[in-house]
């Protein structure tokens, strides 16, 4: 069974509201593989505000990166994890009734994509609250295009 740390258990509940709304903005302008420019644009200005070092654009056209740096002393040589979340939609016309419904006529985020950019986005804040609980790396790897072969289906 695993435990969760009753801190973290309410930072996470703290920060839900700003990952649903970080969500339902995405679902609202979804963009199609290689065309994330306003996707990737509002990540990294995300990243940068919550101070990720080395945040880097265009990466494979359209992605983003960044690095959080563990402080705490570690034993041996530093390691990096990379944790990912994939940003594109499909073009699919949106017929859901809701309110954050998508605005790009033809194209909606059917997949998923805009929960796992927004749910990155909420651990990115969380490992950097928590830097000094580990030594290391975490590189965050949003990734354009995951639709698309060879990352995605092949026809």
């Amino acid at each position: 069974m695993v435990t969760v740390d009753a801190g973290l258990r309410g930072d996470v509940d703290e920060i839900l509201p700003g990952v649903i709304a970080d969500r339902r903005h995405l679902h609202q302008h979804p963009e199609l593989a290689f065309q994330e420019v306003q996707t990737s644009w509002s990540v990294a200005e995300r990243l940068q505000a919550l101070g990720v070092e080395d945040v880097r654009i265009g990466i494979a056209q359209t992605g983003v990166t960044g690095l959080v740096r563990g402080t705490a002393p570690g034993s041996g040589p530093a390691k990096t994890v990379l944790l990912r979340a994939d940003m594109d939609a499909l073009p699919i016309e949106e017929e859901n009734a809701v309110d954050y419904r998508s605005t790009t006529p033809g194209v909606m985020h059917a997949c998923g994509h805009d929960a796992h950019t927004s749910m990155l986005l909420g651990v990115t804040r969380l490992l950097l609250e928590r830097r000094d609980r580990f030594a290391g790396t975490v590189k965050v790897l949003f990734q354009p295009a995951e639709e698309l072969p060879p990352a995605g289906p092949n026809p």
